[in-house]
C-alpha cells in the first residue's frame, strides 16, 4: 500500500508542500528542521571564510551587504557580527565608491578558532585619493572620538570634499582599529574584531 495512503508523507520532490498544504514545510524545509547545521569553522589553511571580488560600482554595496549581513549574523556571535558589520558596510562602500575602474575591489572575511574575525577590502586608488586616505586614517587613529565631531561637523556644513564618516563610524562606533597596507596602487584596509 502506498505511504500517502496510510496518511504519511513521502517526499518525491525535495520542493513538493507536504500534504499539498501550502502553510506546511517543504521538503527542503522540513530536511533543515531536522538537521540544523552548525555554523561554518575557519579551516586550519586560514583561508578566507568569503572572498568576493566585484568591480568598483556602488550599485553592488546594498545587495552585497544585505548577504553579508544575513551571514554573519548566522556564523558570528551577534556583538562581533553587530561590531564587524560596521566595518563591512562602511569600508566596502569607500571601496566600491573610490576604487579605481581599472581594477578590482575584494572583500575578504577570515573567522579564527577563538570567534575573531578579520575583515580585508581592497581596491585601486588614485594618489589623489591615497593622500586623503592616510590623513585620514591618522586622524582617527590619533583620536576617534575628536575625528568623529570634525566629520560631523563638516557633513553638517556641507563640505567639499565630502566627509569621510566611514572610517570613523568603524573606530568611534565600533570600536575596531584599522590598518592600511599598500601595494603599488593598490590599498587594504583591514580590521580584526575580537569576540
Amino acid at each position: 500500500m502506498d505511504d500517502r495512503a496510510q496518511g504519511t508523507q513521502t517526499l518525491d520532490s525535495l520542493d513538493d508542500r507536504i500534504d499539498g498544504n501550502p502553510s506546511r514545510a517543504s521538503g527542503v524545509q522540513a530536511r533543515a528542521q531536522r538537521a540544523p547545521s552548525a555554523a561554518p569553522q575557519a579551516g586550519a589553511a586560514d583561508r578566507p571564510l568569503i572572498s568576493i571580488g566585484s568591480p568598483a560600482d556602488p550599485a553592488l554595496l546594498e545587495p552585497t551587504y544585505a548577504y553579508l549581513s544575513a551571514y554573519t549574523a548566522f556564523c558570528l556571535a551577534p556583538r562581533v557580527a553587530e561590531r564587524l558589520n560596521v566595518a563591512i558596510y562602511e569600508l566596502y562602500a569607500n571601496a566600491l565608491r573610490y576604487g579605481s575602474s581599472a581594477g578590482e575591489v575584494r572583500l575578504e572575511l577570515e573567522l579564527s578558532a577563538g570567534g575573531a574575525a578579520t575583515l580585508r577590502v581592497s581596491n585601486h586608488a588614485e594618489p589623489a585619493q591615497l593622500e586623503r586616505l592616510n590623513a585620514q586614517l591618522a586622524s582617527v587613529q590619533a583620536d576617534a572620538g575628536a575625528a568623529f565631531t570634525t566629520e560631523m561637523n563638516r557633513f553638517a556644513g556641507g563640505s567639499q570634499p565630502p566627509p569621510m564618516l566611514g572610517l570613523v563610524r568603524v573606530a568611534h562606533e565600533s570600536g575596531l582599529q584599522l590598518e592600511l597596507r599598500r601595494d603599488g596602487a593598490r590599498v587594504e584596509l583591514s580590521t580584526l574584531c575580537d569576540a
